[in-house]
Order: C-alpha cells, then sequence, then structure tokens
C-alpha cells in the first residue's frame, strides 16, 4: 500500500526542468459545485462536491469554509464522505483513492488501494469502513489501514453468471448490511463467517414487489426497510416490498428524521407523514442533491451550486453558502489595473474576484441577456467587456457604490445575430489595440459584418465576410501585431491578415491578401489560439499543434497534447501552451519545456481554457473547464533600473515548510549575490540563473547546498552596466 502524508499548506512545485530552483505555489479556486454526499460529525456538517471539493460546516462558530486540491485534497471531485468514531472524515473520489482527514491536526492521508476503481458511498461500523464500489462492496480495516476482503458478487448476477455488481449505497442497521444496485438489493448479516460467498445474500428485485431493479439508497425505520429506487419508494413487509409513495418518481436518497422517513427528489425534499402515511413537500427548496439529518431535529441538504442549506421546524430553511464563483468553467481571463479579476464562463455568466478576495457572479439575474460567454477584456478606462454566445456584449463598470452593466447588441444594429435569429449574437473574441481601438469577432453575422471595430472615440467601422476580405462568416479570434495588422482565425480557413494601414475610415489602402493556412504549413485549418511574443513571434494554435510564424511557418513538437485551447505569454516572454489535457510551458529562449497537469501539480484540471498574467507579481492565473488555478512564479517583468529593489519576507524564518526569501524588483541582464553581515559570498545568482526574470528566490542555503546560519545577511544587485542596489535581510534557523 502506498501511503502519503500531506499538510495543510500552500502546495509547491520545483521548476527543475527549467532549472530554476524555485519553490513556487499553487491556490485554487471552486464553485460550491454539486454537493453529492453529506457527513456529520466532528463538530461539523462536511459536504462533499463533485467539482468545489470539501465544505465544512462548524456547527460551533457556524463558519463555512472549504477545503481544495490546494489544501490536500486528492481532487475536488469527491463522491463520497464519512465520519468514523474517531471523528475522522473519510473522502472518496471518482478515481477510486481515499483520504483521510484529522480534522485536530489538518493533515491529510492518501491512500490508493481501490485506485481505478470508483467509490460511490463509505459507511463507518466500529474499526471498520464498508466502502460501495463498481465492483461490490470492501471492507477495510481503519487501525491496520488494509484492505481485509471485497465483496465482488452478492447474489444479484443473471443468467448464471457470476459477475461483478457495482453498489450505489451501503447501509448498516444492527448487524445487518444491505447493498443497493442497479440490480436489486442484496442483504446479508455481519455475524456470518464469509461474505464473500453470493450464498450469504440474500436478494430482492422487482420479482419480490420491488418497483425497480435500480435502487439508490435504504433506511431501516423501526425495524422496516424503506428503498429509495428511480420509480418511488418501497417498504418491505412480511418478505414483500410494498409501494410506499412517491411512485413514478427517482427517489435519489431517503434517511431518517425525527422517527420518520424523509426523502429527496430534484424537485425537493419530502416528510412521510407517519398518522396519514402520505408525502409530504417540505420547503420550496429545489436542485436538491443530498442530504442527511443530524438527530438533532436538522435535514441538511445539498443545493447544486448553491452550498449547504439546513431545516429545522422551528427556523424553517436557512442557506449556508461561501463565497465563490458561481461555476467552474473559466473560458476567458482578463486583470485589471485594481488587481481585479475578470472571468467569462460558458455557463455561469460572469465572475469577478475583487481587490478584497470576494466573488461577486453576474448572470442573467443580474441583468445578462445569456449565461454563455466567450471572451472578457479590460479596455484603457479600466472597463471590462465581456462577449457571449448569443447575447452581444455587456460592459462591467465598476464604480464607488456599483457596477454599472451598458449592452452591445443587434437593437442599436452595432452588431447582428446570425441568419435564423437575428437578435441571437455572437461574439467569440476581443482585443484593444495601443490607440484605444477595440476590435470584435461578430462570429457568423447575418449581414457580413464579422469584424466590427469600435474607434476611441466611439464610431464603429466593419471587415466583411466577403471573399474580397476575410472570406468566411466562421471567424473565431484575432491578434494585434506589433506593427498594428489584425490576425483573424477563422474555423475553416486558417488565417487571415488585415493591414488597414493604420486608417479605419478610409478603406481604399486596406490589404487583404496576406494570410496562412494548410498549405504553408499549418497543422490545421480549424484556428484555436493566437498570441505575439514579445520578440515579435506569432504563436497559433491549431486542433492538430503548435505553429509559430517568423517570416515562415514552423511548428513546434512535443507538446503535452496537440490539441491547443489556448496560448499566453507571461511577463518574460515564456510561452504557456494550454491544451486538452494539461499545459506546456516554453521557455523564453525557447531552449526548455516544462509539462504541468494533475498528475505531476496542484493544477485543478487538465481541460486547459485560459491565463490571465500580473507582470508586477508573477502570479499566473490558469482557467479550467473545471476550476480556476493561481500559481505564483518568479516570471514578473524586469524594471527599468533597481531603484525599487526588495526582499521578503524579513525576518527569513527557516522552519523546514518550504521557506523561500524573494527578491524582486530586478531589471533585466541583473546577477545578485548575497553575503553575510562580514562580508562573505554565500550565494551567487549568476546571470543565467536570472535569465531576464524579475524577481528570485532563495532557499536559505549556500552555492554548496548546505543551510546558512541565523544572521543578518545583504544581497547585492547589480547589472552588467554597472547599476547596482543593496538590501538586509534578518534569517533566523528554528
Amino acid at each position: 500500500m502506498f501511503r502519503r502524508f500531506l499538510f495543510l499548506l500552500t502546495f509547491s512545485l520545483i521548476f527543475s526542468k527549467l532549472g530554476y530552483g524555485q519553490v513556487l505555489g499553487w491556490q485554487s479556486f471552486t464553485s460550491v459545485g454539486t454537493i453529492g454526499d453529506i457527513a456529520i460529525g466532528a463538530g461539523s456538517v462536511w459536504g462533499g462536491s463533485n467539482g468545489g471539493g470539501l465544505l465544512q460546516f462548524d456547527l460551533t462558530t457556524e463558519m463555512i469554509s472549504k477545503l481544495t486540491n490546494t489544501d490536500g485534497l486528492s481532487s475536488n471531485e469527491i463522491v463520497a464522505v464519512e465520519i468514523d468514531k474517531h471523528g475522522t472524515v473519510w473522502i472518496g473520489f471518482f478515481d477510486g483513492l481515499l483520504n483521510r482527514y484529522s480534522p485536530e491536526s489538518q493533515n491529510f492521508e492518501i491512500i490508493d488501494d481501490y485506485q481505478n476503481q470508483s467509490i460511490s458511498d463509505i459507511v463507518a461500523f466500529g474499526d471498520s469502513l464498508y466502502i460501495g464500489l463498481d465492483i461490490g462492496v470492501s471492507l477495510y480495516t481503519i487501525d491496520r489501514r488494509e484492505v481485509k476482503e471485497t465483496y465482488v458478487n452478492l447474489g444479484l448476477s443473471s443468467g448464471g453468471n457470476i459477475e461483478k455488481i457495482g453498489a450505489n449505497s451501503v447501509t448498516i442497521n444492527a448487524l445487518d448490511i444491505w447493498v443497493s444496485t442497479d440490480k436489486g438489493i442484496a442483504r446479508s448479516s455481519l455475524d456470518l463467517p464469509n461474505l464473500q460467498a453470493p450464498s450469504s445474500w440474500t436478494q430482492f428485485t422487482m420479482s419480490s414487489g420491488l418497483p425497480s431493479d435500480r435502487i439508490n439508497e435504504l433506511v431501516v425505520l423501526d425495524g422496516t426497510p424503506y428503498a429509495a429506487t428511480i420509480s418511488g419508494v418501497s417498504r418491505l413487509i412480511d418478505g414483500r416490498w410494498m409501494d410506499a409513495g412517491l411512485s413514478g418518481t427517482n427517489v435519489l436518497a431517503i434517511a431518517i428524521f425525527e422517527n420518520t422517513v424523509a426523502s429527496i427528489t430534484k424537485t425537493g425534499v419530502f416528510l412521510l407523514a407517519p398518522a396519514s402515511d402520505q408525502w409530504q413537500r417540505v420547503g420550496a427548496y429545489g436542485d436538491v442533491t443530498a442530504f442527511d439529518t443530524d438527530g438533532q431535529g436538522n435535514i441538511w441538504i445539498g443545493r447544486k451550486d448553491l452550498g449547504l442549506a439546513r431545516y429545522n421546524v422551528d427556523d424553517g430553511w436557512r442557506l449556508e453558502t461561501i463565497n465563490s464563483p458561481a461555476s467552474n468553467n473559466f473560458s476567458s481571463l482578463a486583470l485589471d489595473s485594481k488587481g481585479r479579476l475578470w472571468c467569462a464562463s460558458q455557463v455561469g455568466g460572469v465572475h469577478m474576484l475583487n481587490e478584497q478576495g470576494d466573488w461577486l457572479n453576474f448572470s442573467i439575474e443580474s441583468g445578462l441577456t445569456k449565461n454563455d460567454h466567450r471572451v472578457v477584456i479590460v479596455d484603457s478606462q479600466d472597463r471590462a467587456w465581456a462577449g457571449s454566445w448569443g447575447g452581444g456584449i455587456t460592459i462591467f463598470e465598476v464604480t464607488e457604490t456599483d457596477t454599472l452593466l451598458t449592452k452591445i447588441d443587434a437593437s442599436q444594429e452595432i452588431l447582428a445575430g446570425v441568419s435564423i435569429d437575428p437578435n441571437f449574437v455572437l461574439v467569440t473574441d476581443m482585443t484593444q489595440d495601443e490607440f484605444g481601438n477595440i476590435w470584435i469577432v461578430n462570429r457568423e453575422a447575418a449581414n457580413g459584418q464579422v469584424i466590427p471595430v469600435r474607434s476611441e472615440e466611439g464610431d464603429f467601422f466593419y471587415f466583411l465576410s466577403t471573399v474580397d476580405e476575410i472570406g468566411t462568416r466562421f471567424v473565431k479570434l484575432l491578434e494585434i501585431d506589433r506593427i498594428n495588422r489584425l490576425w483573424i482565425g477563422t474555423e475553416d480557413r486558417g488565417i487571415k491578415v488585415i493591414d488597414y494601414m493604420g486608417t479605419l475610415s478610409n478603406k481604399v489602402d486596406d490589404r487583404f491578401d496576406q494570410g496562412l493556412d494548410n498549405t504553408e504549413g499549418l497543422l490545421s485549418n480549424k484556428i484555436t489560439a493566437l498570441a505575439e511574443d514579445k520578440d515579435g513571434i506569432m504563436w497559433i494554435g491549431t486542433e492538430a499543434g503548435l505553429n509559430f510564424w517568423q517570416g515562415q511557418v514552423g511548428r513546434r513538437t512535443g507538446l503535452i497534447n496537440s490539441f491547443v485551447n489556448t496560448i499566453g505569454i507571461d511577463g518574460i516572454n515564456n510561452k504557456w501552451i494550454g491544451t486538452a489535457n494539461g499545459i506546456t510551458v516554453l521557455s523564453n529562449d525557447g531552449r526548455t519545456q516544462t509539462d504541468y497537469t494533475t498528475g505531476n501539480s496542484p493544477l485543478v484540471s487538465n481541460n486547459i481554457q485560459s491565463f490571465a498574467f500580473n507582470e508586477e507579481t508573477g502570479e499566473v492565473w490558469i482557467g479550467t473547464t473545471n476550476g480556476l488555478s493561481r500559481f505564483q512564479t518568479p516570471f514578473t517583468a524586469p524594471k527599468e533600473n533597481l531603484n525599487q529593489l526588495t526582499g521578503f519576507p524579513n525576518p527569513f524564518i527557516l522552519d523546514g515548510f518550504g521557506d523561500h526569501f524573494t527578491i524582486t524588483n530586478l531589471a533585466a541582464n541583473t546577477s545578485v549575490n548575497i553575503y553575510s553581515i562580514s562580508g562573505i559570498k554565500v550565494k551567487t545568482f549568476k546571470l543565467d540563473d536570472v535569465q531576464g526574470k524579475g524577481q528570485i528566490v532563495w532557499d536559505g542555503k549556500d552555492d554548496d547546498g548546505n543551510f546558512v546560519a541565523s544572521g543578518i545577511y545583504v544581497y547585492l544587485a547589480f547589472t552588467n552596466n554597472d547599476i547596482s542596489a543593496t538590501g538586509k535581510v534578518a534569517l533566523v534557523r528554528r
């Protein structure tokens, strides 16, 4: 068995392939997601979310918090949560990994005995766990940390064939164990010596009176079993399953509440009234995805994308949510001058992370026309422009008291809808040039005006999808190069390059005779990404790989995946290639490459959609289809001089937990030496080590790899044209 212990510190990763030797941090941002399981114990209510990580509602402080993969979870895709008798939290994942979390020490243990199987349920009983798997039920001993045995056949095989039956849920009542499956219910006794034998199990199917063989969950109330099926609730009376209501309804889960039975469907929560034996709906909440009861008169439920909610007779319903983005889809990212991160989502509208670290979410309910957004940019006035699939453009202007929304769509006759719906306006990309003009991709515009451009004065000009100009309505994205030519990426014609000669109002001098397609070396005519780097090289992403243009078409091989979704350029000209299966980073000199996936880093998802770079701090924001990652790198843009040279933290405390001292605000072509207070040089960062970065990181070791002693150290930064600056740091070893 392979076990790893992780602590609730920010994850770090070493850029060993790039040769930086820097310890760098990650953080994940996720929506609440779909809570698939709830467990109550260890002083908290725990909600396991599919995509959102683990929610914890502290019953004493009534504060809600969230743990994600960068806090130590193996994944944010949780399917099962359970609390054992010691107050330890057990978390199961789709891929079969099992986490053991101690709320007291805040330590995680990763257990991989069930890896590559699928966990569906976890039930603690004494010193053991009974774990529902896609192959049956497994008995796991807590103290010994080992799998004792697995019950892969429950006697539910058909036609005399022995097959592995997946468990949807496991229920233990007294010494009886009940397993709900897609082929009926299996029951046995924990007193029996050999539960691996199919003969040890009693089977219940539709022939026993069940309305369906697909059983979601089972509970036992006063000795009577109740089964939640996809066609209603049944109860076992005198060996026969009888209808107990909610007929024809997919009952997702069932539990005991206040001496009766509670159940959930996708439309809400229902209680079985003992007097009338009829189901009564509790409140008006819909989108219920999980629930549990706490024995204190409360029903706890999970609500899709909203969090936890609780109900009791006295107070009714109360939502317990956590500030987070409204979705996990981040199709486009942009940073404004205040450090606010704007995010376009294909499912949740527009999200904004403000300066205080709070998320603001904008959707149809907030005034947007559509929730499907494909691009967001920030203009020179610090306004965010968000382009949608069907709703045109919304401009967001943040004031001291509010956020103002302005729409640009077909109603002003500025943008055009598609041919079958004149009001359905597709905007898939935008960019602003150095003159303040905002260029827009109005995909499939019925009037043929697929590239509108708004001048700084507010006038609109248009480039057409005609054969003489762009040649297709299926435009997707655009990029402005350093000589102000417009590169247009299409779905079917490769790239069209327009040189408008800097005169928007004069169409006579426009040139439309430039472009690239697969006959000239492009890997595909379906263009998925465009980005010009700081050396003037145009990088071209396609569905079949990565090209670049430097006077002629070239190709870059060896990417983590050939389907390129997005390309970003950081502060020191590294190329970040986001693919359908991870990230490839090409160094600024083109000599080295590093790949990042969920397998070798705390990246939140492998399906990369977007990047944003803070060149002042070195932060890289990575948008995916299943969350947002923030990656702290040393790649800050070099300063013009060393006037702002500084270092942090100060004092620099070495206590063995990924400590590092950052020397930042470096100029280009800088070297750094670190000296003891007596003038002895202990560490050298040569010009090649710095490589044009705006900062470097010192791990407290000398050039021989040994930790230095506690004391005062001086760092000296100097450029190759004899500009220098110094600073001091107090280093404390513990």
